[in-house]
């Protein structure tokens, strides 16, 4: 018998190892963590910090007698990142039976978690007792860190989710294809109140908020300082100001300047710099959605990551799903009225990119399989003001911005644009070609077909810890490659989503 309990046992300690294990690295499973590492009033002294004077804390001029503070830690601790749009239901926390005075992010990692969490507008939130948290891509292990000023106590009786301070802390959400889980608390009461004196000596004040000193980043090993311009594709050109503007918050002293003048453009005037340069490589990187042509020997590119692209639509045209067929047939001139596709009765407007745009070479390769008509017909594509002898009304315009302004702006338009930029137009459709979506996790489908790979260029070889050869090295950082994955774009760092052939020559 004794026998018999031993191996049940043992049985029982293999099950939960494997159980642990099926839940922790079953691959492809999302998960976020959290716990409520402290959660304390603080309108006295605490026991651990008797050298603290008593806080008085004030909003609106009235005194908060029953203030609390709490730290709450987020983290990625599946085994696959987590990407924007993995969140069905943004996360929030519910602090029951008190209300939320403010919120800041005293640590994260990587540390550009801070601003986006923070950006004006779009960042955190908070209303009653519930705090809204933006939706952040999170790479595996990656975390953050809430520091939350509440008032009131909650007098129910204890049990799950209950903290220090008396209160219940709820995080709720939905998250595709995984779960969000409280983990084991890892704070015993002592430490949740010495570290809170620690952060006493920070909150030094409080009117109507909670101010916090924000320590300026200590520079970092892939920091350079000086001037450098990144030229170029007009699709990837928002993602690059974002990592742009990331790396000069992290590097004090670098200076990024992010022009849009179209992937051929940017590849011409690269070209033009480097030949006009004595002493090597200028400070000067080009984007393009197309590999440099052949005449420009000297230039050596990277590649970054694969842009989703749309074909877009007006939304008063009735379609949102085309064949390539039909495709083929809009941009010949088969097609002249939206009813020949199952949409409305209304003129079907095409509007182009110019000839330097590779976004029109991704949609000629990858979609048409031919080059697209270049016949201009409209000066703004409402009339054939231009040839009025034309099958298709017809424009052209220079930029993705540009593009989707006339799309909004005309009923019956039909263009193609990034992805990302298109789902921010009110009146702009991203249809669905083929029946399927534009889709971040496209490595493992292969079945939508508008896409490219962007390239960043240099002329020759960046000089060792020059600012070119630091930030070309900075955009495998888990920074740039959340603000790509925000973008809807996937990073070419990011070898688990792409296979080999799409991000290596």
């Amino acid at each position: 018998m004794p026998e018999t309990e031993t191996v049940l046992a043992l049985t029982g300690l293999a099950v939960t190892a494997v159980i642990w294990a099926v839940e922790r690295f079953l691959p492809g499973r999302k998960r976020i963590g959290y716990r409520v590492q402290m959660d304390t009033p603080i309108g006295m002294n605490p026991q651990d910090a008797h050298s603290l004077v008593q806080l008085r804390l004030l909003r609106q001029e009235q005194e908060i007698s029953d203030a609390t503070l709490a730290l709450l830690r987020i983290e990625n601790d599946g085994s696959k990142d987590i990407v924007r749009q993995d969140y069905q239901e943004p996360l929030t926390v519910e602090f029951t039976g008190r209300t939320v005075l403010g919120v800041e992010v005293p640590d994260a990692n990587p540390t550009d978690l801070i601003s986006m969490l923070t950006r004006p507008g779009a960042g955190l939130r908070y209303n009653g007792n519930r705090l809204h948290i933006p939706k952040v891509p999170l790479n595996t292990r990656n975390h953050f860190k809430l520091l939350v000023l509440l008032s009131g106590t909650d007098e129910a009786p204890a049990g799950r989710g209950r903290t220090q301070a008396g209160g219940e802390v709820i995080v709720g959400g939905f998250l595709s294809g995984g779960r969000i889980r409280r983990n084991t608390q890892r704070w015993g009461p002592r430490k949740s109140s010495l570290a809170l004196g620690g952060l006493f000596i920070v909150l030094v004040g409080l009117l109507g908020g909670l101010l916090l000193s924000t320590p300026t980043p200590p520079a970092r090993a892939e920091c350079a300082t000086g001037r450098l311009t990144i030229d170029g594709s007009t699709a990837f050109a928002p993602p690059m100001q974002e990592i742009a503007r990331q790396y000069q918050a992290r590097c004090p002293g670098a200076v990024i300047d992010v022009a849009r003048s179209g992937s051929l453009s940017g590849l011409t005037n690269l070209n033009r710099a480097g030949r006009a340069t004595r002493s090597g490589s200028p400070s000067f990187l080009a984007m393009s959605d197309v590999p440099a042509p052949s005449i420009y020997g000297r230039l050596q590119g990277e590649r970054v990551g694969v842009i989703l692209l749309s074909l877009v639509v007006n939304e008063r045209t009735g379609v949102d799903n085309l064949t390539l067929d039909q495709v083929r047939k809009i941009y010949d001139g088969t097609y002249t009225n939206w009813r020949d596709v199952g949409g409305n009765d209304l003129a079907i407007h095409v509007v182009g990119r110019d000839a330097g745009s590779g976004t029109r070479r991704a949609f000629e390769t990858t979609v048409l399989r031919r080059s697209e008509p270049g016949v201009v017909s409209s000066y703004d594509c409402t009339g054939k003001d231009r040839d009025e002898r034309a099958r298709v009304t017809r424009c052209e315009v220079n930029s993705t911005t540009g593009l989707l302004d006339t799309v909004d702006r005309v009923e019956g338009a039909v263009g193609y644009a990034e992805t990302y930029a298109a789902a921010k137009r009110p009146h702009v459709i991203a249809i669905r070609l083929n029946g399927h979506e534009p889709d971040i996790e496209w490595g493992q489908q292969h079945e939508y077909p508008f896409w490219t790979v962007e390239f960043l260029y240099s002329y020759g070889h960046p000089a060792d810890g020059s600012l070119a050869a630091k930030f070309l090295t900075y955009l495998n950082s888990d920074t740039a490659k959340n603000v790509m994955r925000m973008y809807k774009h996937v990073p070419c760092a990011d070898d688990r989503s792409l296979s080999a052939s799409v991000c290596r020559p």
